[in-house]
Order: C-alpha cells, then sequence, then structure tokens
C-alpha cells in the first residue's frame, strides 16, 4: 500500500499521527537504486555503531563490509529490499527475508533490517512503512532486536501491539537478542 497522508492516516494508529501532509511510498527497490540502498544501509550501521562498537575501513565504509550480504536482497530469491520515500526523497528501508534465519524458525519471514532516517523519525513513517511491509508479505513474522536498544523494542512492541491488537508472543533468543513472533493472517479474528 502506497499513499498519501489521508490513506497513511487511516492506517496509522492514533497515538502516531503524521505530523506533514506529505506523501509517502514503500516499493521495491529497482535495479538502479542500489548504490542508494547501499548508502542507506551505511546510514543505518552508522546508528547502530553507537550501540555496538564498529570501525570505518579507509574509504569510510562499515566493516565489516555489508556490501556482500546487501546483495543478497536482489539476488536471491526469497528477499525483498524496499525503499521508503517521502515526498520522493529517500526516507528509509525494509529488508524481509521470506524465510527467517532464526533456528527451527525457517517457516516465518523476518524483518532483516529497518532504518528511517533521523529526519522522518517520530512523524509515524516508521509505524507505516512497518505496518506496510507486515501487509504486503503476510504469514507468520519475527521481528528481532537486541537488548542494547531500549527504543527499538518500544517501538516494535507498540507497532506489532497495535497491528496485531496484543497478539504476538516475545521470547529472548540469546542473551542479547529478544523477538517478537506474530501471525499477520490472526489479525482480523476476534
Amino acid at each position: 500500500m502506497d499513499g498519501t497522508r489521508e490513506a497513511a492516516l487511516g492506517a496509522a494508529p492514533p497515538h502516531d499521527p503524521l505530523t506533514t501532509a506529505q506523501e509517502w511510498t514503500l516499493a521495491p527497490l529497482a535495479e538502479g537504486e542500489r548504490p542508494l540502498l547501499q548508502r542507506l544501509f551505511e546510514l543505518y550501521l552508522y546508528d547502530f555503531s553507537e550501540l555496538e562498537h564498529a570501525d570505518v575501513d579507509e574509504e569510510g565504509w562499515f566493516v565489516p563490509g555489508a556490501r556482500d550480504w546487501l546483495a543478497r536482497y536482489w539476488s536471491e530469491p526469497g528477499r525483498h529490499a524496499l525503499l521508503l520515500r517521502v515526498d520522493g526523497k529517500p526516507a528509509g528501508l525494509a529488508l524481509v527475508d521470506e524465510s527467517s534465519p532464526l533456528t527451527g524458525s525457517g517457516d516465518r519471514r523476518f524483518l532483516g533490517a529497518f532504518f528511517v532516517a533521523r529526519a522522518y523519525r517520530r512523524r509515524g513513517y516508521g509505524a507505516l512503512a512497518a505496518r506496510t511491509v507486515f501487509d504486503r508479505f503476510p504469514g507468520r513474522w519475527q521481528v528481532l532486536q537486541i537488548r542494547a536498544n531500549p527504543a527499538a523494542q518500544r517501538f516494535w512492541r507498540r507497532v506489532i501491539g497495535d497491528y496485531t491488537r496484543g497478539r504476538y508472543a516475545e521470547r529472548w533468543v540469546s542473551e542479547r537478542e529478544v523477538v517478537q513472533e506474530f501471525d499477520t493472517r490472526e489479525r482480523g479474528a476476534g
């Protein structure tokens, strides 16, 4: 679902209204947008460098390099790269795996990465993009966060809780990672 402000407001939770009249889209990555995705992903890694130490190489790319890992999202089946744009400007990304990498969870979809640029945060675009991803890829899901990122945990608990009407489970996968699990097909169930 791509939308204008009017369509987006209808889909957004009541406590997460858009504060602008900007149009937004969440569209599959086009071939010519691969370098853009790589640059946005570096911003994602930059945000993470505050939580988990990361260095950059002599060219300014984070190490270990993510370019080969990222290329899987346009070269392997079952992986999807989506770009968020606000008023036509790049504003974020979502990387979706149709099969979870977590042990014993291959039948679930998995959010490989989710990023909203700082200029577009706390304006409803993240929640709208997340809901759109879940609508586009119906089924069983896992969304993982690291322990060192409580802001992401709060965001995902709120967004998934609103989306599923509280029908989700949460568990620690390791001492440093928590995951929410839910089924989008149960969303409308009584």
